[in-house]
């Protein structure tokens, strides 16, 4: 099958190199012309004008046309409806095909569909592909022909299957992109402001180079990951999680990469990987967990109503350090490591009893690399109502993390400059200093910096009772 124009519909999949859809687009079509059209169904309900994810795109986009540019191709960005826009191109550049790849959240899958009818309907063929994930929906599968809903087994299943299975990067003709001159009647140099957001800046590079960049510092940390990745003071994790997010760099490309590099720390990091590929199937086979728990038991559960915790939760007034450092991190970055974003949504649901809901609509809302399937299943397991979830008996204690995870207090006193005076004997816990520790440390406690707002000991008792 050979079509005359076609389009390769981006999404979550920000690059040229190793994209299915756009390898496909470019076997089976004279003519391929890149597409992006900023969602105004998605970004009309983004409550912050000051979007990091936003940002990302855009810088991305603009990188990815500069690249094209260079090559005497271009890439078509639009705002507005999916629906609508695509309808309209369609018909005005005579297209026969449109190409796009999977997304498996609930909106995008409606969206998807309703763009595919519109299309069939004037005789425009629609192909999707498989690319953000290396096995999807119903690929792995137990032995009832049921999906896993624990992840070991579910992640001996898919490393079999893995090693059975041939990864090949996808390659893609630069010939067959539509010359930039075809598309000049498109004026789509969109600014920021005229969808509606204003500029900001990004602490780290966004695109496929900031992509590739990221991977290869990752490289040299690699092999220690499985030692260094809880250490809040080290960067001692990839930091990938935005770029695997908007597809600046593929799945298939972090594997091949870690079976390259193989290590103990690889391993883990693989783990971590094949944890989202469980969630994203998670979200498939069971799409109600986006509005409700997991265990259906769980619905009983009567969350406490608390608005006041919840504010000093969000910004970093607990009177716990590792929770507020880590509150305040995210504030200023809009990225929260793994294992603080443990801790934090555990001290949310089991020390301050609040629906685990409340949190996860934040970090939805502030996570520059937010993905629904792995924040959904995080807070999930952390307030032991998810698939695979902690037991509801486990509560993590926020003092003993940190002094774990961050023994000299270093990333405390970096976010918590009122307790940095303080020794490392007595920063994880302030009221438990003796006074006179406090007086030297210049910080009092109700005015330099808050007293725990509720006992951890106490709370966990009220946890277990709740879940019983």
């Amino acid at each position: 099958m050979q079509f005359r124009n076609s389009i390769v519909w981006l999404r979550r999949d920000l690059r040229l190199e190793d994209n299915i859809a756009l390898s496909k687009a470019c076997e089976m079509s004279e003519n391929v012309i890149p597409l992006f059209i900023f969602d105004s169904n998605i970004l009309s309900k983004l409550k912050n004008k000051e979007d990091r994810r936003v940002q990302y795109i855009y810088e991305t986009l603009l990188q990815l046309r500069d690249e094209l540019n260079k090559n005497g191709k271009d890439i078509i960005i639009l705002y507005g409806k999916p629906e609508e826009e695509i309808e309209k191109i369609a018909k005005k550049l005579n297209i026969d095909a449109l190409f796009c790849n999977k997304d498996y959240e609930s909106y995008a899958y409606k969206r998807d569909q309703t763009v595919k009818k519109q299309l069939q309907a004037h005789n425009i063929q629609f192909f999707s592909y498989k690319d953000q994930v290396i096995f999807e929906e119903k690929e792995i599968l137990n032995n009832q022909g049921q999906p896993y809903q624990v992840f070991t087994p579910y992640k001996k299943a898919w490393l079999t299957m893995y090693q059975k299975e041939k990864i090949n990067i996808a390659n893609y003709k630069i010939d067959k992109l539509c010359p930039k001159r075809n598309l000049d009647v498109f004026d789509s140099t969109l600014a920021l402001a005229d969808i509606g957001f204003n500029k900001i800046n990004l602490s780290f590079r966004a695109g496929r180079v900031g992509g590739i960049e990221c991977l290869q510092n990752f490289a040299n940390k690699l092999s220690r990951y499985h030692e260094q990745r809880d250490l809040f003071a080290l960067d001692g994790t990839s930091r990938l999680s935005v770029h695997l997010r908007f597809g600046t760099i593929s799945i298939r490309e972090l594997f091949l990469f870690a079976k390259k590099n193989h290590s103990e720390g690889s391993e883990i990091w693989q783990s971590e990987l094949i944890w989202r590929e469980f969630y994203k199937m998670i979200l498939c086979q069971f799409p109600y967990v986006e509005k409700q728990s997991f265990k259906r038991q769980c619905a009983n559960i009567k969350w406490i109503d608390n608005p006041e915790y919840f504010e000093k939760w969000k910004n970093g007034m607990t009177g716990f350090p590792i929770i507020d450092a880590a509150m305040r991190h995210f504030k200023q970055s809009g990225w929260m490591h793994n294992r603080l974003r443990m801790i934090v949504a555990s001290f949310l649901s089991k020390d301050l009893l609040l629906d685990y809901r409340k949190g996860e609509e934040y970090f939805a809302d502030n996570l520059i690399d937010f993905d629904l399937s792995s924040n959904n299943g995080g807070w999930q397991w952390c307030a032991s109502t998810g698939c695979d979830a902690q037991p509801y008996f486990r509560v993590f204690n926020p003092a003993a993390q940190s002094k774990k995870f961050d023994p000299s207090g270093d990333f405390i006193r970096k976010y918590c400059p009122e307790l940095k005076l303080l020794d490392d004997k007595y920063i994880h816990e302030p009221i438990k200093s003796p006074e006179k520790v406090l007086i030297t440390a210049q910080c009092r406690l109700g005015i330099d910096y808050p007293k725990p707002i509720v006992q951890h000991d106490i709370q966990r008792l009220k946890a277990m009772n709740l879940f019983k």
